[in-house]
């Protein structure tokens, strides 16, 4: 065997410095990719964050509509359509959906304006520049609630040069049109604009309805963005940027499974009667963004002001049958006005610092109801909660560069974050019990101060290590209009994370080649989740469980040569619960005694062990024609998605493969691509919860997409 071992080492060793020898001879570099995590433009590889980033060429080409679409692309982060809003995941750490009136566990910001609601920007992406997405705590720098991480998301800017293109697209399993039109370019000599509409609709959807007939989901999303880029002077520029958004949708892709049954793409749901036939989910919003830069010896002052406001009505089957048993009807109606002053110091001194302003105020107002109609149970249960929030934080951060090799970085945000809130619920014919119907009302004035440590050392002239330690939290708040809720249970108190992480990030053979890898270990305390209230005999947001993960995260890029490129990620993750009193019972002790039931040491719902994708980039010139093509594999090993880890309510492993194939004109005026997503036709889930009402053992999954292709035309005026 040593024989054959040495030669194998022998060939392995060839083959290594072959491939080297050729990679070094060839002239393709990587691109710089510069990021904003840090609120200073700098390289991804300068930045001591596990940073992500989706550039937004591959939005484009992949047909990615929300982060829904966006979470095969990232290791370590998910996002889940529940049936009262959406979730958002990084290291197994997001908010549930128990509560409605929860701001998100990773915070959300779009061109430097937070977003606590996921509604706030659910308009399809459009015209985006590149997503960033930073895991972990990041409330010293990046701003509030972003304990589990944080989402950077920047549009395209207007441009000096005329720029105008068009693009459409259709999609043949859910008949779905897309079609995108972008103008940009000079107004006068210090004044650009940029106009980018989108307009989709999905005629058939993958699911269908056996009782209603028709396919659903049938969507119809149109958004409109103008900016404006204005140079004020030599030194003051200005960016406006007005958006609004209009999404309809009929229909979902939930389906009902009874023990022993597949999952077939169909249905059987038939609404309410004095609701709506049919479940729908529809949504108007607005923003407005005004940013402003004003340059003074070499130092950068700048202010961004948002303001952003939507308008939801959602109505959902919740017997998730053909019978008319039980209905949910959601209305939210939210407004934010938010501001921040920063200035950042200038780069290349031996002290560098970012010291800044937020605040922010804004009021949510939701409506829900809960039809019923089984057994003596006919009425309505009605609740109205109204919260407003006011938020001021005052954030800093300092750099010392000890020497030009070795630096050490502070940071600390201190937050004052008041709430007040009410809920009214009324009850119409015998519904709940009597005592449901009592007022409840609140406020909490909190404060928060998270602080951040780092240290980088340049070990060489291409490869940094760092290592951080940080806190983060997320604010305290109401349980928003749910129906058993008690006076003593209608707060809770904020949740708080500690995290230490050290990394590396490199570039070899003359930046053709860059391998960034990290480890974290992430403790949090007082998690906001649903556990078991003795009084009420119901499950209440609350302050229940303590949790730890911890991992390893790793990407790389390798540019071969002028023709293909390889990329690649993956990420270990043990993520559990130190302790969880009152949880629910586990799919295998159904007979527990719920409120001394202590489910410490389980993996969390919705963490995947291994998680990680491979992409191959091949662009060739052929004749007078270009051609480019992207091969994706998707992997995910198994995540629990019900709260009681039942295995028939997980996902299992899965790999999932995407292919894009396009050709173009020599200086790509003109594109035509062929793009398939899971073209292997992979049958996933993305939520998993017990049926209400049905029979033992029914389980409700809202399933993803099959396989879906699509062809795609572009063309861009010159």
């Amino acid at each position: 065997m040593k024989p054959i071992l040495q030669l194998s080492q022998t060939r392995l060793a060839f083959a290594i410095g072959a491939l080297v020898t050729w990679n070094t001879a060839s002239a393709a570099v990587l691109e710089e990719v510069v990021v904003t995590a840090q609120k200073r433009e700098q390289s991804l590889q300068d930045v001591p964050i596990s940073l992500s980033v989706v550039g937004g060429n591959d939005i484009e080409n992949f047909a990615l509509r929300d982060f829904s679409d966006l979470s095969t692309q990232i290791p370590n982060f998910f996002v889940q359509d529940t049936p009262a809003n959406y979730a958002i995941y990084i290291r197994g750490m997001g908010s549930t959906a128990g509560n409605s009136a929860f701001e998100q566990t990773v915070g959300l910001f779009v061109d430097g304006v937070y977003a606590g609601r996921a509604r706030q920007f659910q308009s399809p992406f459009l015209d985006v520049d590149r997503i960033e997405v930073m895991r972990g705590p990041q409330g010293a720098l990046v701003g509030k609630n972003t304990s589990a991480g944080a989402i950077n998301v920047l549009t395209r800017k207007p441009t000096d040069e005329t720029e105008a293109s068009i693009s459409a697209g259709y999609e043949f399993e859910g008949e779905t049109t897309n079609v995108r039109g972008i103008v940009s370019g000079a107004l006068s000599d210090t004044l650009r604009g940029r106009l980018a509409v989108s307009y989709i609709d999905t005629a058939k959807g993958f699911t269908e309805n056996l009782v209603l007939g028709d396919h659903e989901k049938q969507v119809s999303d149109g958004v409109i963005r103008g900016t404006l880029g204005w140079d004020i002077t030599d030194q003051l520029d200005a960016t406006l940027k007005l958006e609004t958004s209009r999404s309809r949708i009929d229909g979902n892709s939930y389906e009902t499974i009874r023990p022993g049954e597949k999952i077939d793409y169909k249905r059987s749901t038939s609404g309410f009667p004095t609701v709506s036939e049919r479940d729908f989910n529809d949504t108007d919003a607005d923003n407005l963004t005004l940013t402003l830069n004003y340059g003074f010896n070499d130092f950068t002052l700048t202010s961004i002001t948002g303001f952003s406001q939507y308008d939801f009505s959602k109505f959902l089957d919740s017997d998730f049958s053909a019978a008319t048993l039980f209905g949910s009807s959601f209305a939210e109606d939210f407004d934010q006005l938010s501001q921040e002053l920063r200035l950042v110091s200038p780069g290349g001194e031996t002290l560098e610092y970012v010291v800044g302003l937020y605040a922010h105020t804004n009021s949510l107002d939701m409506d829900q109801s809960t039809e019923l109609a089984f057994g003596p149970f006919v009425g309505t249960g009605i609740r109205h909660f109204e919260q407003d929030n006011d938020v001021l934080s005052l954030y800093a951060q300092a750099t010392w560069y000890i020497t030009d090799a070795l630096r050490v970085s502070a940071s600390a945000r201190q937050t004052e974050d008041k709430k007040d809130a009410d809920q009214q619920r009324e009850i119409v014919g015998n519904v709940l019990p009597s005592w449901l119907d009592t007022p409840l009302s609140g406020d909490r004035d909190e404060s928060h101060f998270d602080p951040a440590i780092n240290l980088q050392w340049d070990v060489a002239e291409d490869t940094m290590l760092y290592a951080t330690w940080s806190e983060g939290s997320k604010a305290g708040g109401f349980v928003g209009a749910q129906a058993s809720t008690k006076p003593e249970e209608f707060e809770f108190d904020p949740e708080e994370a500690e995290t230490f992480e050290v990394g590396v990030k490199t570039r070899l053979f003359d930046s053709r080649l860059s391998l960034n890898a990290a480890y974290f270990y992430t403790e949090y305390t007082d998690l906001q989740v649903s556990a078991w209230d003795a009084d009420s005999s119901t499950f209440v947001t609350g302050n229940a469980a303590s949790a730890t993960t911890e991992g390893v995260e790793a990407d790389f890029a390798w540019a071969l040569g002028e023709s293909v490129t390889i990329m690649g990620s993956a990420a270990y993750l043990d993520a559990t619960y130190d302790e969880f009193l009152g949880a629910d019972c586990l799919w295998n002790n159904p007979g527990c005694d719920v409120p001394t039931n202590d489910i410490g040491g389980t993996r969390l719902p919705r963490s995947s062990e291994w998680s990680g994708n491979l992409s191959f980039v091949y662009d060739q010139p052929i004749g007078e024609l270009f051609f480019s093509s992207k091969l994706d594999v998707v992997y995910n090993s198994e995540k629990f998605l019900m709260e009681d880890l039942n295995p028939r309510g997980a996902q299992d492993d899965f790999t999932k493969v995407n292919l894009r194939l396009a050709l173009s004109d020599a200086d790509e005026r003109w594109t035509v691509a062929l793009v398939g997503k899971n073209i292997t036709d992979e049958t996933t889930i993305s939520h998993a919860f017990g049926t209400p009402l049905a029979a033992p053992g029914t389980i409700t999954y809202l399933v993803d997409a099959p396989r879906t292709v699509a062809l795609q035309l572009d063309y861009r005026f010159r």
